[in-house]
């Protein structure tokens, strides 16, 4: 069964990859999903076993059937996780942040005051997200970091970190979907 599956899924993403179509990817069976190979638009992409399996334990976390279980385990297994996710930078840099459905990529960002962030809503979303600032430093506007709309592709929104401090983030419309920014002198 397996098999058949595979040949119809690589027959389909060969289909997808001819006709010009672009962003359909597809996992062909549980076994590739665990060894983290995806089809992408006709070609075969590899995704690290660290992100895959952070993925795979956030599902299983969403599983559970009390809020306050699924919160505590989400909250184990980003902080199990949170070293495989961190970019630093150099100052005046941007840093881009890809906006997925359910997650923030990385979730996890260290800077410089002076660096941006540039918030990227990537065309293969569904959902609507937003950012919108939880908490931050003293004297940070939580106003001036939150994004004006709920878009769900191709909305990118830019800004800059002068004040240092700890940064954290969510989506209003998700709310285990969480990033935390820090901002260094």
């Amino acid at each position: 069964m397996r098999r058949w599956v595979l040949i119809l899924t690589a027959a389909v993403a060969l289909v997808v990859g001819t006709t010009g179509a672009t962003g359909a990817v597809a996992l062909s069976s549980e076994s590739d999903a665990a060894q983290g190979t995806a089809l992408v638009s006709g070609g075969s992409a590899t995704v690290s076993s660290a992100k895959q399996a952070k993925r795979k334990a956030l599902k299983r976390c969403r599983k559970k059937s009390s809020r306050a279980r699924r919160k505590s385990c989400i909250k184990r297994v980003k902080k199990k996780y949170a070293g495989t996710k961190k970019k630093t930078s150099t100052p005046g840099d941007t840093v881009k942040i890809d906006v997925r459905d359910k997650y923030f990529d990385p979730d996890v960002v260290h800077i410089k005051a002076g660096d941006s962030l540039l918030w990227y809503w990537n065309p293969v979303n569904h959902d609507a997200h937003n950012v919108n600032l939880v908490s931050g430093p003293k004297g940070v506007n939580r106003i001036d970091y939150g994004t004006p709309s709920s878009p769900s592709v191709g909305f990118e929104f830019k800004r800059t970190f002068t004040v240092p401090g700890t940064y954290q983030f969510a989506c209003s419309i998700h709310y285990l979907m969480t990033m935390r920014v820090e901002v260094s002198k």
